[in-house]
């Protein structure tokens, strides 16, 4: 299991270095205004691993969030596997749902995976995520 170096881990190498200091700024400042953490980590691949499994592994393992709140979010990405997963704290599954998530998933990170845009996927997701999280709605 990776260690947790930052609010971005990016272990596959898919990122910019421009779009993880914009994703580390975004979360940075997310968790200033509420708490919440919101953590990328990027892995070539899970050696056939479940994502859920791995996600609950790791989302334990690096506690996100604030103790006691459970509000932490944990986005991986492994593109050698095609899998991608939203992991949410139980403290912030009434605001960002496993529905909401899905849709993330779907419509924001998805489509510019295919294009193989990596930095566009995982930074249209994250803001989405944000988004949802101040209480606004995900753009179709």
């Amino acid at each position: 299991m990776p260690f947790l170096t930052g609010r971005i881990v990016d272990e596959a190498n898919i990122l910019s270095a421009g779009v993880e200091q914009n994703l580390s700024q975004m979360s940075e400042k997310h968790e200033q205004a509420t708490g919440n953490q919101v953590v990328v980590l990027t892995l070539p691949s899970l050696e056939g691993e479940s994502i859920e499994g791995f996600a609950t592994r790791v989302f334990d393992a690096w506690k996100l969030g604030q103790k006691g709140k459970d509000n932490g979010v944990l986005v991986i990405v492994v593109p050698d596997d095609r899998r991608m997963r939203i992991e949410v704290g139980y403290g912030l599954e009434g605001t960002l749902t496993d529905a909401l998530a899905a849709r993330i998933v779907r419509d924001r990170m998805t489509p510019a995976f295919k294009a193989g845009d990596y930095d566009r996927g995982v930074l249209d997701g994250v803001a989405a995520i944000v988004t949802v999280l101040d209480g606004g709605e995900v753009p179709a």
